[in-house]
């Protein structure tokens, strides 16, 4: 991290724009929730209502519920938890200014959808540092220097899990990877294997890119950028799809 500035004019009308997007992904329809009963209010079933009389009239105790009322009730929204890695390796040098702009954006619009959505940020070469602590909102944009060695972006998915329970149910989770995916074979099958096992517990992945061919490792959806600020639409439809999985 080299330090810290105040956000653009485009930087937070585009964090604005993916919040409402990301409202509008956890919005849930209200769910209809039809009971029988044995007296009004409600609509009245004849042939239930025949089926009661006829009780009745054979001296049973009458057990035919003739009257239906459908009651609409809100679903709980589901809060979000969004993860975002980025790659702070040498070869992203030129892509520094962005991704610090991007992680910004996403980190800003995930703070003001609601007060249960979390997201964290870390950086990683060979090591993982922490930009952005779970809860914590982001006032100003970090910015980076891109000259490190390595690519940790295994243990750098391991500690968003960690921090957000990006593996676990109840919430919609989103993963997003700022990186050029330039990694040697075994950086890659790592980091591959935690990308695969967070799709099947049902966290959607976004691999956003700042420059041309990038080498996307498999379970990503790619997101090419040549600016920041046109993210907003591409992550909110990511985030939409992930908040899908636990709104069927």
């Amino acid at each position: 991290m080299t330090g810290t500035r105040q956000p653009t004019p485009a930087e937070k009308a585009a964090a604005g724009q993916l919040a409402r997007a990301l409202r509008a992904a956890a919005y849930r329809e209200r769910t209809a929730t039809t009971t029988a009963s044995a007296a009004p209010p409600g609509r009245l079933n004849m042939r239930q209502a025949l089926a009661r009389d006829a009780q009745r009239a054979a001296g049973a105790t009458p057990t035919a519920q003739p009257w239906t009322r459908t009651v609409h009730l809100p679903s709980p929204t589901p809060p979000l938890r969004l993860g975002i890695a980025v790659d702070v390796s040498g070869s992203m040098g030129a892509a520094a200014a962005p991704i610090a702009s991007a992680a910004w954006i996403v980190a800003k619009a995930a703070a003001l959808t609601d007060p249960d959505s979390r997201s964290a940020t870390v950086a990683y070469d060979r090591c993982v540092t922490a930009i952005t602590a779970p809860g914590r909102v982001p006032g100003r944009v970090t910015e980076f220097s891109a000259d490190g060695l390595g690519h940790s972006l295994a243990e750098a998915v391991d500690a968003l899990s960690a921090g957000l329970g990006l593996p676990q149910p109840g919430a919609g989770r989103l993963l997003v990877i700022a990186s050029d995916g330039h990694y040697s074979p075994g950086q890659a099958a790592r980091a591959a294997e935690r990308i695969t096992a967070l799709r099947q517990a049902g966290c959607a992945v976004l691999w956003l890119a700042f420059a041309p061919d990038p080498d996307l490792l498999p379970g990503a959806t790619l997101l090419e950028l040549t600016d920041p600020t046109h993210a907003a639409t591409a992550i909110g439809q990511a985030a939409t799809a992930a908040l899908a999985t636990i709104n069927r």
